[in-house]
This record gives C-alpha cells, structure tokens and sequence, in this order.
C-alpha cells in the first residue's frame, strides 16, 4: 500500500508541474498581449492575410454563448466553471489513464485561466483570428486551445479504449 501511495504522489507531481507550465504560459500571454495593446493603443495586429491578433472579450461561455454582461451573471459563469473544475481535478487523482490525466489536466489550465480572466476583468481575453475573405472563424486563446485538445483526447480515451495506457511507474 504505501508503494502505490508514493507512486500516486509522485504521478501527481508530474501532472501539477505540468498543470503549472500549461496555467503560468497562457497567463504570461495574455498579460504580453493585454500590455501591448493597451500600451501602443492598436486594434489589431495583421499577422497574414488569413491571421490577426485582436483583443476580443467574451462574456459568455464557449465561443460567446449565453452571453452575461453584468457582474453578477460572470460570477455566476465562474462558480459553474470552478464546480466543473472541482469535479475535473477529482477525476484526474483518481485515473490510472495516462492519456485521460493529460486531456484533463489540459481542460482544467485552460477552464481555469479563462476563470481568472472573468474574476479580473468580467470576462474571457481572447486574441487569435483566422478569416479567409468573409469566412470567419471564433477569436480564441490559448486555454481556449487546451480546453479543445482535451477534450479531443477525453474522445480518443473513450472511443479507442486500447490508447488508454496505464501509468507505469517509469
């Protein structure tokens, strides 16, 4: 018993450290990202003909749904999220699956970076844009593109059950 304890403590470990870095990077950019535009006072930053970086705030959930304006509606986003990261963080200490630690890990840095925004600023920084000619896709962040990796590799745990490696003590 008190092998498997030490493993799982050192397995959780890896996957804080890893948390961390995920958690710290996407901070670290959307403070770079806010600095500059609020500091050379621009709109958008032409990156290629189908790329910009732009300063959008979304005050829903996902990609602008069930938009909430008010103060009172962001706090309640937040505490449904913090719930969801609850549940999230519980489901990553008790997995033995490697890949399904990893694609929650992934969703709960992202859920909770995007949380932080709202807590700061009544909603969720966001900057990359793809368009092609009047095609336009969602402005998006960095948690944005854990949250979507994670929760295509939750996928991938659940439809092909043979990836779902166990932990090993290496």
């Amino acid at each position: 018993m008190y092998k498997i304890d030490i493993f799982n403590n050192i397995i959780q470990k890896k996957f804080l450290i890893f948390f961390m870095v995920l958690f710290i990077f996407d901070r670290l950019i959307k403070y770079l990202l806010l600095r500059y535009f609020e500091q050379f006072d621009i709109k958008a930053i032409d990156v290629t003909s189908f790329f910009e970086i732009i300063l959008v705030w979304n005050r829903g959930f996902s990609y602008g749904l069930f938009p909430q304006e008010s103060y009172l509606g962001q706090i309640f986003i937040c505490i449904f999220s913090l719930l969801i990261c609850l549940w999230i963080t519980k489901f990553i200490f008790s997995s033995k699956i490697k890949f399904k630690m990893v694609s929650l890990t992934l969703i709960l840095a992202g859920a909770l970076s995007n949380i932080i925004d709202r807590l700061l600023y009544s909603g969720v920084a966001d900057f990359f844009h793809f368009y092609l000619k009047e095609y336009s896709w969602y402005v998006f962040n960095i948690a944005d593109i854990y949250i979507v990796t994670g929760l295509m590799l939750l996928l991938l745990v659940f439809t092909w059950p043979k990836i779902n490696f166990k932990l090993s003590n290496k």
